[in-house]
């Protein structure tokens, strides 16, 4: 009996011992390179979506916030993670605002990175609609409203963590208080964090997707008109005088002004899909692993399985950040406006050197 007892215990301490390194190896070797890549891609995306003329958009000022949510939390998430693996003391261990802040910070600036992908994904709705009335919601009157009401709401929302979150007595450890707090934060997690958003945005996309073959149809089925018509005005201009093919010159300026205009936002549609499926592949385990927590909270687990469920909290907690991390070089594969403007940034930064 003894020694069955010590050769499971030994197995056991075995098994920690393995998980307990992985962790130090991943948070090493993948931290480090997620927290290089998601500051420089996400500053890139500042920089893009804040230029001209992308910023005309709605979306794209969406897509900015997102950038800049993504960059706190990449900054906030990552870098004690990092420094602890260099031998550097993790104040969130010992110093009480510091734990609470960075909850803060942390919880907050995710949340709004989904609150802003969720309107992402409802504006592509609006921009597609045929009615003028439901496209004229997407502006910049309504967007100057939904800014500050959302981040000052979730900035309120988002108070409790200050309050909740504390470093345990020896100095270990910074995290949620026990019993009803813990069990508060963990539905706040299954539902504000994962359920709610992964919905919204599959809803919107597949609606989105609908009324974009309703969108493409239509135009097939008016394209042998459109044609007859150009035809018909290029006949006219043959006759006309020289003021009436001005005229016509001006008018077709403005068409392609409106076709450059409607590329751009069929751009800003195929990121918000894009961007939309990413996130849920990369979040969706997260949401599941929340879910599985909170089923077996009251089981008695053993030192194997306690290892095996904190090794998995770190691989979705890694995807999460993943994600934080892929935007940029998501928009770049996944747009040629977003790469022209990607690649006139650079060639100004080397003018700018070279005079």
């Amino acid at each position: 009996m003894t020694s069955t007892s010590v050769s499971t215990t030994s197995g056991t301490s075995v098994l920690t011992g393995i998980f307990a390194d992985v962790r130090v190896q991943l948070t090493r070797y993948v931290y480090c390179p997620l927290f290089i890549l998601g500051n420089i891609g996400n500053i890139l995306n500042i920089l893009v979506f804040s230029r001209e003329p992308l910023r005309t958009s709605v979306c794209s000022i969406y897509f900015l916030i997102v950038s800049i949510a993504n960059l706190v939390s990449i900054n906030i998430g990552l870098l004690t993670r990092i420094l602890s693996t260099l031998d550097v003391p993790d104040p969130s261990r010992n110093v009480a605002w510091y734990c609470k802040g960075r909850a803060y910070i942390s919880g907050l600036s995710l949340t709004i990175a989904r609150h802003f992908l969720c309107l992402i994904a409802i504006d592509r709705i609006l921009m597609t609609s045929t009615r003028a009335s439901i496209r004229q919601l997407s502006s910049f009157k309504i967007a100057r409203w939904i800014l500050p009401i959302s981040c000052l709401s979730w900035a309120i929302f988002y108070i409790h963590t200050l309050v909740g979150y504390e470093n345990n007595r020896t100095g270990t450890s910074c995290g949620r208080q026990a019993g009803f707090y813990s069990t508060f934060t963990t539905v706040c997690t299954i539902s504000i964090d994962a359920i709610i958003p992964i919905i919204i945005m599959t809803i919107f996309t597949l609606l989105l997707m609908k009324q974009i073959r309703a969108l493409r149809l239509r135009r097939e089925r008016n394209a042998v008109i459109t044609i007859r018509q150009v035809t018909t005005v290029r006949s006219q201009m043959r006759t006309t005088t020289t003021n009436a093919i001005s005229y016509q010159d001006g008018r077709s300026q403005d068409f392609n002004g409106h076709n450059t205009e409607r590329r751009r936002e069929k751009q800003l549609t195929r990121l918000s899909s894009v961007q939309v499926l990413i996130y849920i592949i990369f979040n969706l385990p997260n949401a599941v692993y929340v879910v599985y927590m909170l089923i077996v909270t009251n089981e008695k687990k053993t030192a194997d399985r306690s290892a095996i469920e904190s090794f998995t909290s770190l691989f979705v907690s890694i995807l999460t950040y993943i994600y934080c991390t892929l935007n940029f070089y998501i928009y770049t594969l996944s747009s040629a406006t977003y790469r022209a403007k990607t690649k006139q940034i650079f060639q100004q930064c080397f003018q700018r050197r070279h005079v």
